[in-house]
């Protein structure tokens, strides 16, 4: 069991490898798909990986946004309390991830918070947060859960639906990779349930 699931795009292997060494070097054990050219790791042997980490570092990029197992894992994360983004790009996360904190490494790096939530995540068990930690004790109501959000939330996942099961239908995706993808909007879907939910709660906040 690892301490750290790092989520990523292939494509960025050379990007987030620095990032990696950095954790393995304060003394965390990873699993990420680490090797350039090697055999991708099984929908199983990730899935198991996945569910007995501490904590699931997704790393969101120009490429990061567009892998449908990334998003797919970071809703996963969300759902199971362990989710922690940071973001290579200036472009956001996409929707609902947005609404959540992500550590902005596009420059100098904001390593110190980082490292704090990794470290209160993994070493002390506390759940990793489901807001920005700006919102403070909200006494307006969240950007998560927003009608904006959700409806782009469920049409990205309505045209992710149709182009995996046309890409099915055509040859152009594998059984394995299919079922990769149906997780992945599930997992949309079940992230911006839970973002709606936590909308409520703070609309009722809100109103005290």
């Amino acid at each position: 069991m690892a301490d750290i699931f790092i989520s990523y795009s292939r494509l960025d292997l050379e990007r987030v490898k620095p990032l990696a060494d950095r954790f393995a070097s304060l003394g965390y054990s990873l699993w990420w798909d680490q090797q350039p050219g090697a055999r991708q790791a099984s929908f199983d042997e990730r899935e198991r990986e996945l569910d007995a980490a501490r904590a699931v570092l997704v790393v969101w990029s120009l490429n990061g946004r567009n892998a449908i197992r990334v998003s797919a894992e970071a809703a996963h994360a969300l759902e199971t309390g362990k989710l922690l983004q940071l973001k290579l790009d200036p472009a956001a996360p996409p929707a609902p991830f947005d609404a959540l904190d992500a550590a902005d490494m596009t420059g100098a790096g904001e390593w110190g918070p980082l490292e704090h939530a990794v470290a209160q995540l993994v070493r002390h068990g506390e759940r990793a947060p489901t807001a920005r930690s700006e919102l403070g004790a909200m006494p307006t109501l969240a950007a998560a859960g927003s009608p904006t959000l959700i409806t782009i939330a469920i049409g990205a996942a309505l045209a992710a639906y149709a182009g995996a099961v046309s890409a099915s239908f055509n040859g152009v995706m594998t059984l394995g990779q299919l079922q990769i993808a149906l997780v992945g909007i599930g997992g949309v879907a079940s992230a911006g349930a839970a973002l709606c939910a936590f909308r409520l709660f703070s609309t009722a906040r809100a109103d005290g």
